[in-house]
Order: C-alpha cells, then sequence, then structure tokens
C-alpha cells in the first residue's frame, strides 16, 4: 500500500471471494461505536396495484453524494507520511549548535568546545478504525450503484479520513485518551509557541497584514511558511477584499466576475491557502452547541449538578462588562458526547474580572467520563435568560472540570493555522495504511473492519503560527 498522500485503498472488484468472505483473521480494533448495520437487500416496493402493477420502477444510476467528499480532506493531504516502526515512535530533535559563544580566536589557539544539544521524543501511535457489513442477499442483487462491497469500503475509507481529519487537528490526547495528540496541542504544549506564535483576530476577519505578519513570525524562527489552512468562509472573506481593487480592460467580453484567492506572495515566499472545511468551530461536524440527548448510547451521562462560577478580579480579562452570561457542560468520551446540565447564571461580571467555572460541582463526573466541554451563551445585562440551543462552544476540559473564564477564547469561533508544510517541520506516522481486514463469518454476511493505525508529529512548534478567534459568520453573534 502506498503512502501517498490522497490515495484511497483499492478493493477487488465483483463477487468476494473465499479469503475475502472467510478471512482467516479477525482483529478487535477498540472501535469507536458500531457505525451501522449491515446493509441488506430487503423489499423495499410497496404493494402496488391496478395499472401502477404494470410501471417500471426507475432509479437513476449515479449516486448524488450530499455530504463530504475526498475533495474536502485537505490537511491529511497535506501533511508528510512517514513510515513507523513500533508503536511508540521515538525521534530526536536538534535544539542547538552549540553555545553561544565567540568564534574568534587567537593565532594556533585550540578553540572552545561546543557541544550540540539534542532532545530525544516519543509519539504513540492511535488507532482509527470503522466495522462495515453487507449481507449475503445483497451480494446477489443488481444494485444500482456497483458494486457494494467496493461501494461500502470507499464510504469506510472516506468516513474514517474524515475522522482523522478532524484529528489532526484537534484530537488530545489528555481528553480523550485514546487519541492522538493533534496540531492545537502539540503547538500549545511547547511554552514558547504562545504568545510570540499566537495572532488573536477577536472576531475580525484576516487581512493581508495578518497573513504578512504570520509569514514574518515564522521566518523569526528560521522557518518558511507554505501553507495557509483556513474554513472556507475565511479564505472567502480574504478573496472579497480584493474586489474593490479590481479592474477590467476593454472591451470587457469574457463575463467573467470576482477573484479567488489561492496564493499569497509574502516577503518569505508564496504561501498556497487550503479551505478546510473541517476547521469550521464546534467538534461535531461544525455544530457548536451542546447536544438535545447523547450523541451516543456508550457516552457518558451528564454530569450531575449544574455547572458553578466564581467571579475574581484579574489584570488579564477580556470582559468588557454589559452581558449576562449562562454556562452549561456535557462530558464526553472516546464514544460520544452526553446531554447538557443544566443551566448555571451569572451575573454581569464587571471589566477586568474573571470567571472561575466548574464542571464538577455537582459531584464527581459519571462513569466513563474522560472529559468535559463547556459551552457558553451572553445576552445583554438584565434580559431573559437564554436557551441551551444558543450557546456556543468554549473549549474541552480534562476531568478536573475546571476552566477560568477570561473572554479570551471566544465562544463560536474557531482557529487557522500557517505552517511550514515539509517533513522538517511535521509529518504523520503510520505503522499502517488503511487497511481492510476481514472477519469471521458468524451470519449469512461479510463483516470486515477498515483501520489506519498512526500518529502526527509536530518537530518544530514555533515554525508554525495559531489564528485564535477566526469568525465564522454564520454563528450566533457572542456579547
Amino acid at each position: 500500500m502506498s503512502y501517498a498522500a490522497n490515495m484511497l485503498p483499492t478493493f477487488q472488484e465483483g463477487m468476494p471471494d473465499k479469503t475475502t468472505m472467510f478471512g482467516s483473521s479477525a482483529l478487535d480494533p477498540n472501535s469507536v461505536q458500531e457505525l451501522q448495520k449491515a446493509l441488506s437487500a430487503g423489499v423495499g416496493i410497496p404493494a402496488l396495484s391496478g395499472g401502477t402493477a404494470l410501471q417500471v420502477q426507475s432509479l437513476e444510476a449515479t449516486m448524488r453524494v450530499v455530504t463530504f467528499t475526498m475533495q474536502n480532506i485537505k490537511f491529511w493531504k497535506l501533511i508528510p507520511k512517514l513510515p513507523a516502526f513500533n508503536t511508540a515512535e521515538e525521534y530526536n530533535l536538534l535544539r542547538g549548535y552549540g553555545a553561544d559563544n565567540g568564534a574568534f580566536t587567537n593565532e594556533g589557539e585550540l578553540p572552545q568546545l561546543q557541544d550540540s544539544v539534542y532532545e530525544r521524543r516519543v509519539a504513540i501511535v492511535k488507532y482509527l478504525a470503522t466495522q462495515r457489513e453487507i449481507t449475503h442477499p445483497m451480494l446477489l442483487v443488481r444494485p444500482a450503484h456497483g458494486n457494494v462491497v467496493g461501494l461500502e469500503a470507499q464510504n469506510g475509507a472516506i468516513w474514517l479520513l474524515e475522522r482523522l481529519e478532524r484529528a489532526l487537528f484537534n484530537a488530545n490526547s489528555a481528553i480523550i485518551p485514546q487519541e492522538f495528540d493533534g496540531l492545537d496541542a502539540q503547538l500549545f504544549a511547547d511554552p514558547d509557541f504562545f504568545p510570540a506564535q499566537v495572532i488573536d483576530l477577536r472576531g475580525a476577519q484576516p487581512t493581508e497584514d495578518d497573513i504578512e505578519d504570520a509569514a514574518n513570525r515564522i521566518v523569526e524562527q528560521y522557518g518558511i511558511p507554505t501553507d495557509l489552512l483556513m474554513t472556507p468562509r475565511t479564505i472567502s472573506e480574504l478573496s472579497k477584499q480584493i474586489y474593490p481593487r479590481e479592474r477590467f480592460a476593454m472591451p470587457y467580453n469574457d463575463g467573467k466576475l470576482g477573484g479567488a484567492v489561492k496564493e499569497f506572495d509574502s516577503s518569505a515566499g508564496t504561501i498556497k491557502f487550503h479551505p478546510d472545511v473541517f476547521l469550521r468551530p464546534g467538534r461535531r461536524n461544525g455544530v457548536l452547541n451542546p447536544p438535545a440527548a447523547a450523541t451516543s448510547p456508550a457516552a457518558p451521562l451528564a454530569p450531575p449538578g449544574a455547572p458553578t462560577s466564581v467571579v475574581a478580579v484579574s489584570t488579564t480579562s477580556f470582559f468588557a462588562g454589559g452581558a449576562d452570561y449562562y454556562y452549561w457542560c456535557t462530558t464526553i468520551n472516546r464514544f460520544g458526547e452526553s446531554a447538557p446540565t443544566a443551566m448555571a447564571a451569572l451575573a454581569a461580571p464587571p471589566a477586568g474580572q474573571i470567571v472561575n467555572v466548574s464542571c464538577i460541582a455537582g459531584g464527581a463526573p459519571p462513569a466513563g467520563t474522560t472529559g468535559f466541554r463547556l459551552y457558553r451563551a451572553a445576552v445583554a445585562a438584565g434580559a431573559a435568560a437564554p436557551l441551551v440551543g444558543t450557546a456556543q462552544l468554549i473549549r474541552e476540559l480534562p476531568l478536573s472540570g475546571q476552566y477560568v473564564d477570561d473572554n479570551f477564547l471566544l465562544p463560536g469561533h474557531g482557529r487557522g493555522y500557517m505552517i511550514q508544510g515539509n517533513v522538517n517541520n511535521l509529518s504523520f506516522r503510520m505503522l499502517a495504511p488503511m487497511l481492510k481486514i476481514p472477519m469471521a463469518t458468524i451470519a449469512a454476511s461479510i463483516r470486515w473492519i477498515q483501520v489506519l493505525y498512526g500518529t502526527p508529529i509536530v518537530y518544530s512548534p514555533l515554525k508554525n503560527v495559531c489564528f485564535l478567534n477566526v469568525p465564522d459568520t454564520l454563528t450566533v453573534a457572542q456579547l
């Protein structure tokens, strides 16, 4: 199997052979959840009478895809792939070429001894998997859209890559242990990354000046900026900035208006733009609001009580006053998310104060909980309390359930990244590329799992820049 970034696995067409139907090996992938029931042939045609019984059923042969496709996968295609040879991948970093001493000597003198500085780190390989199943009668009918095994295997591959694409940005092993650490977790783990390599947009759309500033910050860390990853809406807003500058040569014959920004010529070189729909704020497919009910039967129960909030004085607060704030918490694990708690209200905190929020005020976290999600809604001071559906995700919390809300992270806002997109800065160590593993036949159906094993590694966090509080114009405004 090739390690090419944009390759999907190929599967045998036609009827499955004996090894496909009766695989000799079965593997427990520690799957996130059972994805779907078996595809079955069924009947699917209601009883017909009269002239309608003579009518020929018509089904268009081309299937219309109404969800994401491989064209939406951006970061996975971009990140360099390297093979992994163990479940714990060690790697070395060159931290320095020697001490910051002078290099000049007297004639014939022995120079001072200098030692290079190396650091060894380790990254743990994590496992992604999905289970698929097709009944034997479904293999015998004439399907409308080609080989059903190949089609379902392709769907499973794209489903896995969509989960992987999101995880490359926001996975955090400190909150869900089965996850690897994504770009966010690795960048902000470096004590020198924040605030030097962070550009806080505070709800404003990025401008050309912001892009140039980010490129310069990477250059000053001896990096070479190559790629910018932001939401399609943010890239669209950048394109709109050039509209007032458009000029048309006469005669105007081609009838084409507008202009799409695909690259940026910075003082550090050309930076390619990658509109990534999976960078939209919110962990559940871009949804910002808490779920009305648990998203999985295996998700933990809701927190036992409403969150508590206590106001304290701080010199670092971004609160401006004039709004009342309301908080909700949910519990999460690798399977899904719980329903939200009851609401916790807080009167308008004056400017210069922070809010200490706790998601475990009602007691110990429910069984199976590995972390929390904290949501916030705001209304004008003295206005009626908001509905839970207006609350927006602030951030995920570890089991401590504690958060100091200084209004630095704006609910409903996302992130963007400028990176040095080559193997000198980051890579994905792959223990196993996308594989299809047959499972034992225990019924009149075939089952298989599709797996991908690996972990991303950021070697040089300072050769990247994170844009914080990037707005999404479809989100509910926060005060």
